[in-house]
Formats: structure tokens, sequence, C-alpha cells
């Protein structure tokens, strides 16, 4: 549904002349936007579930994976900002480490899991992890 606003050019930065003014239109976008999807009194929640279907020992099991977050009262950080954010800090203290090699490659290949969840849980991001035999 966002592409609409994108295909119209609400998303450029190339300055518009409109009337006798310039106007950018991502600014306008954005002045027109924000107002009705921001609700400062409501708290934000992140919830991710990952279910995998697999086998574990040779028999098929199911694992689950699930992160809960919300918002930090003490430093005032969104349930958002603290899971992108320290996600990106913890991946770049791993990697000025040498925990993560060198060269490009997909985070689910190249960032070892159980050190990352660690730092995760270290930070006060709820991490749970259930593998079930079935």
């Amino acid at each position: 549904q966002l592409r609409a606003f994108y295909d119209l050019g609400l998303w450029d930065l190339a300055p518009l002349k409109v009337g006798q003014i310039e106007v950018v239109p991502r600014d306008v976008f954005h002045a027109l936007f924000e107002p009705r999807v921001t609700f400062p009194e409501d708290k934000d929640v992140v919830i991710v579930r990952v279910k995998a279907l697999g086998k574990k020992d040779g028999q098929e099991a199911e694992a689950t994976v699930e992160v809960i977050d919300r918002p930090d009262e003490e430093t005032g950080f969104t349930a958002m900002e603290r899971c992108t954010g320290w996600s990106a800090a913890i991946v770049a203290e791993m990697m000025a480490r040498g925990q993560i090699p060198p060269g490009a490659g997909g985070v689910e290949t190249k960032v070892p899991a159980p050190p990352f969840v660690e730092q995760l849980r270290q930070r006060g991001i709820e991490v749970t992890e259930q593998v079930t035999v079935k």
C-alpha cells in the first residue's frame, strides 16, 4: 500500500515548485503522514517468532525461537530502537573482536547465534528457544 506514495513521487527529495514556493515532496509526506500514525501514549512491543521444521538426532523436530521486547522506561528507548540498535551494536562488537569472519554474507550464516543471543539477553531482551522432537 505504501508503494502508491512512492509511485506518486511523495518520497522524492528533489524540490518541487508549488505555486510560488519550493517544497520537498518527502517533507510534505512526513508532515501529513506522521501525525496520523504516531501515538505517543501507546508503547510499542517487538514480538518475533520463528518456527523451523527439521530433524534432530534423526527424528522429526520443530524449533521455535521467540523474541519479545518492550520499551525501556529508564533510557527512553522504544522496543524497536532497543532491538535494532542493540543488534547492530552487538554485531559491530563481534566483528571488532574477530568473532565474525570478514567478507560479505548473510547474517544467518556469518553471525554465530549463541554469543549473539547471549548478548541480547545481557541487554534485557527476552529470547526463548524450544525444540520439540516429534
